[in-house]
Formats: structure tokens, sequence, C-alpha cells
């Protein structure tokens, strides 16, 4: 059973520090749907910190519009077939051009930007002007412009997409996001090491298993020291290794202050965590404190009866 636990826990602690980091880092990926693909598909490896935005750009429109090209839509018209083959056209020239908007607005994030304060715009937004008109483009900006496409509530929008043969959720695959224009730090540093993840694993663990332990044995009015005392040990550990690895906040180029969230959130877990552990193994150790034995005095009496006889009795007091 208390190895089953065991498991269970560490299972527990390696899932939220999976799922935290890959949310985060999902926020610092060139695209919210496709993520960073493109650029793993296209150079092996995730892109770090000192990769700039104009090339995971071209890098992400390039593979969506191949991407694209390669779709099979049998059931789609001929004249929205010839559409679509025009806009995705528009794509490749906006990908060759290479003129791309900036995120001032947002330093030390990735934000999608439709048309930044230069007059640069998006892709999506690009695809926009041509077919229809820049103050098309200008009207979605004004109302979104650091939105992300499935975001955008605009029954305009949604019938330019479908007049175009394409779909909305088509479009928020090619709409980028944008960094720092240096790069994004932040994308590199929010991680967790393998190493302080497999100790929080296990200490989370343990804790997990420990504090199961104390609450059955509390439950019971205690039994025994061992449980606790390890509780108590692993508990004190568990949040030194919280505290020790709790990442200071660091800042950009641009002067923005940024953090490794995905590793704070894991410190903050192993913190709660060891608290818990102190906390109940703590509390069975009190619980386990045997109650002193009421007094209880003796005394012996006699008592005549007939006869001129005496008899004597036994009387028995417990003090409450």
């Amino acid at each position: 059973m208390r190895y089953k636990l065991f498991f269970l826990g560490a299972c527990v602690c390696a899932c939220i520090a999976m799922f935290t980091q890959a949310g985060n880092n999902k926020k610092q990926s060139v695209n919210p749907i496709l993520g960073d693909i493109s650029f793993e598909k296209t150079f092996g490896e995730k892109p770090t910190a000192d990769v700039s935005n104009e090339l995971r750009i071209a890098t992400h429109l390039a593979y969506v519009e191949n991407l694209l090209r390669q779709k099979e839509l049998p059931h789609l018209p001929a004249a929205l077939k010839e559409k679509r083959n025009h806009a995705l056209n528009l794509l490749h020239q906006y990908t060759v051009n290479g003129v791309f908007p900036e995120n001032v607005d947002f330093p030390g994030e990735r934000k999608p930007c439709f048309i930044d304060q230069n007059g640069r715009i998006c892709a999506v937004g690009f695809l926009l002007e041509q077919t229809v008109s820049r103050e098309a483009a200008e009207r979605i900006n004004e109302k979104y412009q650091y939105e992300e496409l499935l975001a955008m509530n605009d029954p305009s929008l949604d019938e330019w997409v479908a007049s175009n043969g394409l779909t909305k959720e088509e479009c928020a695959m090619i709409q980028p996001t944008y960094g720092d224009p240096i790069g994004n730090p932040s994308y590199t540093a929010n991680k967790i090491t393998p190493a302080y993840g497999v100790s929080s694993s296990i200490a989370g663990g343990i804790s997990l298993s420990l504090n199961t332990i104390n609450s059955i044995q509390i439950s019971r009015g205690g039994a025994g020291k061992t449980v606790p005392l390890l509780g108590l040990i692993t508990g004190a550990g568990q949040i030194v290794l919280g505290l020790t690895n709790m990442p200071k906040d660091q800042t950009n180029g641009f002067g923005a202050v940024y953090t490794n969230e995905s590793q704070k959130t894991l410190s903050f877990i192993n913190i709660g965590l060891g608290t818990t552990s102190i906390i109940l193994s703590t509390w069975n150790l009190l619980a386990d404190r045997k109650p002193k034995e009421k007094p209880v005095t003796w005394n012996i009496y006699s008592y005549p009866v007939q006869g001129n006889s005496t008899c004597f009795g036994l009387s028995m007091t417990r003090k409450l």
C-alpha cells in the first residue's frame, strides 16, 4: 500500500511540473495552435533566446503555407479553391518580403499584433488588406490589435475568412506571435531542469505517502513515532528544496522583468507539500501521546452488623 501511495505521489508531482512547464512554453511559442513545430521540423531543435523573431516568424509562415497547400479539400467549390490558392500566394509573398510587426507593448511576452505602431501588418492582416482594403484591416486592428484570431468575435472577419476558402482555425494557425525584437529570453529561461524535476517528484511522492499514512494514524489516535518523524524530516527537506530553487526575477534588454514561472510554480508546490507534511507529522506526534492514567484510591473499612460482629469492606475511588 505504501509503495502504491509513493508511486501515485511521484506521478502527481511529475504531472504538475510537466503541465506547468508545457503551459508556460506554449505562451512563448510562435503560434498558440502549432507551437514551435515549424522550427523543430526545419532545424531539428527548439528555438533558443538568441533566435531572431524574423527567423522564427518566416519559418512558421513557410511551414503553415506548405501545410495548407497539402490539405485535400474535395468538397470545396472551384471558385473558393481559386481564392484560397490566391490567399496562399499572398502569404508566400508576405513571407518573402520579411517585414513583420514588433511587439513593443508587452516586453518579455509573445503576443499577436495585427498592426504595430509603425504600420507594419501581420500575415492575416496582410491577406485582409490585399483582398479587401487597408481600412478593413485597420478596423480589425482597432478592436483586436493584440488578440488571438480565434478570440476575435467579428462577423465581417468571419465572412471574409469563409469567402476566401479558408477556415478561422487555419487563419489562427497562420497568425504568429511576436516577442522582443532581439528575441525572448523568457522562452529558454522558463524551464525546469531535469535534476530539479526528478528530485521534486521523489520528494513530493514521499511527502504525499507520509501525509496519507499520518492522516490515517491521526484518525486512529496515533500509532508510533516513526512515520511522523520521517514526515518532519521529509517536510523540512522539501521546504529547503523549494526555497533554494526559487528563481529570482531577471531583466531583459528592454527593462522588462521576467522570471522562470515553471520553476517558481514547482518551488511553491514543494514548499506547500513540505509545510503540510510538517503540520500533519506534528499533529500525529501529539495524537500519539498516551493519556495519563487516572488516579485510583483504595480504602478498606469496617462496619458493625448484628450479633456484635464486624465486617470489612473494600472501596475503589477513581478521580475523574
